[in-house]
């Protein structure tokens, strides 16, 4: 075997870091990850979190819950309490099976809680069995400072209902008891997560960020799923069927039902800021049909701004849901269920994105809407990509209530935005709330009132009805 291959496989299977303790069941990790300081390594092989779930570990976990008399605190199955430690998990696979959530107290539960700070975790993956319902909660939750994750993999499962996406309900108003299933949440300032993967089968976020500052995700990867409504249609049994295709959103004809014609994620969000959140930066990061690919905003009056820098979105309903205080450079995104840009108001923002991809796969009302005040907006073709139908630009529109396509999209303000459109095949519209705006586009700019007063050459009946056939 020649030296550079030999070299190339040793250093494939040696571990990470030199390990001062070597662990080899789930009881052994979490003693020695409660201490400091220590490089620790969990030997390779499959850990089932039912082990670990003994009867004096339940009773201390029902014993804190009921310590907290106020709110719904975090309820975990695992916790790594110590800090600065480094934990070495290449090789190991953690399995959880979703019915153990019933022996938890009621909270916010939790899977796995790394609560100390300073820790760097490398090479796990974590994945669900059992039934599909879930925790209400996620998967792994960095809830101390400065955690760093590095190759970590979850493969989440277990929700209820699934299959609907949000249609039926996300947090509140809901048709049905909802049971969630998250990936991965950031909490604690000075997190870096850099090559990790979420595949979720699961309604959750893959990565969100609730809180905390100077978070960093580099090459981070969320893939969810898709399903056509027309197929929901179909289906004879299950929640749905059962509320006669009920929906908590309202459509474009009054309706509160499922209509046919698009596709849903039937996750949420592949990545995900909250207005708690101080500086994110999202680096080399992708986004495979989920509900939004990236769904990033700021508080009006943040002081600094989340970025994105060469991202993807693909197959989502939304590619980039984009709120105030965010620049968005060097990223693209395809139109294939739903629009590449909500803009959906806010402030301060500085969005550059390109078109790729061959266009709609389903109903798609709008290559963007934009709203706000103070923004940028800088939209461009990929180059060599087959013509798209000419679906418009938005401009002075608000997203959808809810960012729900099926939803009206309605005149929102806005104020001193700068719009550059490079699509020559997307039209700009200009509602009436625009003002102070600048646009350069490689297409035809119309305001809405135009189109109100030409409605072309078909006319409009006098009675506002259409005749009906000639007998």
């Amino acid at each position: 075997m020649r030296l550079p291959l030999l070299l190339g496989l040793l250093l494939a299977v040696r571990p990470l870091f030199a390990a001062d303790i070597e662990v080899g069941s789930l009881a052994e990790l979490a003693d020695a990850a409660a201490q400091s300081g220590r490089q620790i390594r969990l030997k390779p092989g499959l850990y089932q979190m039912a082990d670990y779930l003994t009867e004096p570990v339940l009773q201390k976990i029902r014993t804190d819950r009921a310590a907290i008399k106020e709110g719904r605190p975090p309820v975990p199955m695992f916790v790594f309490t110590g800090s600065n430690n480094t934990i070495d998990c290449t090789g190991a696979t953690i399995e959880i099976d979703t019915s153990l959530y019933k022996k938890l107290p009621d909270g916010y539960r939790r899977s796995l809680i790394v609560a100390g700070s300073g820790n760097t975790i490398a090479g796990l993956s974590i994945r669900h069995s059992g039934p599909n319902a879930g925790s209400g909660g996620n998967t792994l939750s960095l809830a101390g400072e400065r955690t760093t994750l590095e190759d970590v993999t979850v493969h989440v499962y277990g929700s209820w209902p699934f299959g609907y996406g949000d249609l039926l309900g996300k947090g509140g108003p809901n048709l049905v008891s909802i049971q969630k299933q998250s990936g991965i949440q950031v909490l604690g300032s000075g997190s870096i997560l850099r090559r990790c993967r979420v595949f979720s089968r699961a309604l959750g976020h893959c990565f969100y960020i609730q809180q905390g500052g100077e978070i960093r995700l580099e090459d981070c990867y969320a893939e969810g799923v898709m399903r056509a409504t027309s197929d929901m249609l179909r289906d004879t049994s299950g929640p749905a069927h059962d509320l006669g295709f009920r929906s908590v959103y309202q459509n474009r004809d009054g309706r509160f039902a499922i209509v046919p014609g698009y596709v849903k994620s039937l996750v949420e969000d592949g990545f995900r800021t909250y207005g708690n959140a101080g500086r994110v930066t999202l680096l080399n990061c992708t986004a495979i049909n989920t509900r939004a690919g990236f769904e990033i905003g700021a508080k009006d009056d943040a002081p600094e701004k989340a970025v994105l820098e060469n991202c993807v979105a693909r197959g989502c309903e939304r590619a980039y849901l984009i709120g105030s205080q965010t620049i968005v450079r060097r990223s693209r995104g395809d139109i294939a269920h739903g629009p590449l840009l909500y803009l959906r108001g806010g402030r301060d923002s500085d969005v550059e994105l390109e078109l790729s991809g061959d266009g709609p796969l389903s109903q798609v009302h709008a290559v963007a809407t934009i709203a706000g005040e103070n923004h940028r907006v800088r939209l461009s073709a990929q180059t060599g990509e087959r013509p798209i139908p000419a679906l418009p630009i938005l401009f002075g529109f608000g997203m959808p209530e809810h960012a729900e396509m099926a939803s009206p999209i309605l005149p929102a303000p806005t104020r001193n935005v700068t719009l550059i459109n490079e699509i020559a095949a997307a039209p700009v519209i200009t509602s009436d709330l625009v003002f102070d705006e600048k646009i350069e586009s490689a297409s035809r700019t119309i305001s809405d009132a135009e189109l109100r007063v030409s409605p072309g050459s078909w006319g409009l009946p006098a009675n506002g009805v259409a005749p009906g056939p000639k007998k």
